[in-house]
């Protein structure tokens, strides 16, 4: 069908979506608002009952749509994504309200969900083939069945997106379960689905862990793809090892920045400090450390404490460019790093240690200056907006340094030499290095991470392949 100029959608009831239909629930949950602490609305809490119901449907509904031409399934995620459009301030809105996000970054993201599937639907799954005089080899890549996408709060709406766009243009079913302390966004997006897929193609069960241990468990999911913590990541693929599911692990990281001699300070250090704290540093990919060469670290400090002190923090409407922590749990996790940083009596180059009490989970960004190698703000990931500084001098014992971790999922070098900036991204353990920006990942290159930050990748064409098992035909020929 294609999507009415007339569409309509209530921003402030909720619902599960199981096989094309609404689904409350006895047991509620809710949000919070994160920049006054104040509740958000009822969102039902899926039942084992719920999500049995929503893997028959997208067991059901799943051979229809892989036999459906990838150019019919195109033409429908472009028609959702028209549909989309005419509700994106809505979206943005709703995305402020649950996230906190400031006004001109949730309108970034929410924009970046039809800039999302128009991209995927520029892409084909690959054919290839293989002959000489005995036979014919033909490999295609076919869709996996129901895929169960476990999505986070820090960008509930392009990271939801992130998952069901690619498993949908391969032809599987999806199971989308957002978190409950970003449901509001992802729930009104599967229920905007539903004016477009068939029943049963593209599902919403949220509510707690449990729902997500069930999905994890359950049999008849073909694929999991996660995106959270290292610990939980680490539980999904325990559980999900005892029915052989595939699974897409995106974890958590502890990024490194190289800062090479020659940049230009004034330049860079703004760069720098926005890698730091976009999203007041909830980002997998965010900076978490700053290697900054020995030469001009006093200097290039300095133009990051100027850089840092612009940043205000305030609710969505406020031009702050910096919101709040998104919920209470995260609030005290990263108050601990601040905490510990004062105990240990590390300098604060920027910021103070102490973190006062507000209605909404604020706090300013901040810099620790030269605290040592085994500090808990070097070696674990603070998820907020603290930021470590180190000077180096060696080069190959500060891309050691930047390498020794459990983690591996982004990096930046910085410098004006690119040829040579490139030779030190090269020697870095991570999924995706930056040359000269902060961390940008795009759908245009797949996603995903070396070593604990996870297991596999999703985005762009090499991407598509994690949601397909390989086919393989031998034509003999006599």
């Amino acid at each position: 069908m294609s999507p009415s100029k007339t569409s309509t959608l209530s921003f402030d009831t909720f619902y599960n979506i199981v096989d094309g239909k609404q689904r409350s629930s006895k047991e509620i949950h809710h949000g919070v608002n994160p920049s006054t602490g104040e509740e958000l609305w009822d969102v039902p809490i899926g039942s084992k009952q719920d999500l049995e119901d929503a893997v028959a449907a997208g067991k059901k509904a799943f051979p229809a749509w892989a036999a459906t031409p990838i150019e019919k399934r195109k033409e429908l995620l472009q028609k959702f994504t028209d549909l989309f459009n005419e509700h994106t301030t809505e979206f943005t809105e709703l995305l402020c309200k649950e996230a906190g996000k400031p006004k001109k970054f949730a309108g970034i993201e929410v924009a970046g969900v039809g800039g999302f599937i128009s991209f995927h639907n520029t892409l084909n799954l690959p054919e290839e083939k293989f002959e000489d005089d005995e036979k014919v080899v033909t490999t295609r890549f076919t869709p996996l069945g129901v895929v169960g996408a476990i999505c986070p709060w820090n960008f509930p709406l392009i990271l939801a997106v992130g998952k069901f766009a690619p498993g949908l243009l391969t032809g599987n079913t999806v199971i989308l379960k957002p978190s409950p302390f970003t449901p509001y966004t992802a729930l009104k997006l599967v229920e905007l689905a539903q004016q477009v897929f068939p029943p049963g193609v593209l599902q919403a069960v949220g509510g707690n862990n449990e729902l997500g241990a069930l999905l994890t468990t359950h049999p008849d999911i073909a694929k999991i793809s996660f995106t959270g913590s290292i610990a939980t990541g680490k539980k999904v693929m325990e559980a999900s090892a005892k029915t052989l599911k595939r699974v897409t692990l995106e974890l958590g990281g502890n990024d490194a920045s190289i800062i090479l001699p020659d940049v230009d300070i004034e330049k860079v250090a703004p760069e720098v400090v926005m890698g730091a704290f976009q999203n007041t540093g909830q980002v997998c990919v965010a900076t978490k450390r700053i290697y900054i060469h020995e030469k001009i670290y006093k200097p290039f400090l300095e133009a990051m404490v100027k850089f840092t002190a612009t940043l205000k923090t305030g609710a969505p409407d406020s031009e702050a460019p910096l919101g709040p922590i998104q919920n209470q749990m995260q609030f005290d996790k990263v108050k601990s790093f601040f905490a510990d940083s004062k105990a240990k009596g590390y300098k604060f180059a920027a910021g103070t240690p102490d973190v006062s009490a507000s209605k909404g989970f604020f706090i300013q960004p901040t810099i620790i200056d030269n605290p040592p190698n085994d500090s808990r703000i070097i070696s674990e990931e603070p998820f907020g907006p603290i930021v470590p500084t180190q000077p180096w001098s060696d080069l190959d014992e500060v891309i050691a340094r930047a390498n020794d971790t459990n983690t591996g999922l982004g990096a930046c070098v910085w410098g004006k030499d690119v040829a040579a900036a490139e030779k030190v991204a090269l020697r870095l353990e991570a999924g995706s290095v930056f040359v000269n920006s902060w961390e940008k990942p795009t759908p245009q290159a797949i996603f995903g991470g070396h070593k604990e930050s996870g297991i596999g990748g999703e985005w762009g064409n090499t991407g598509l392949l994690s949601f397909c098992n390989a086919h393989v035909i031998h034509v003999y020929k006599s």
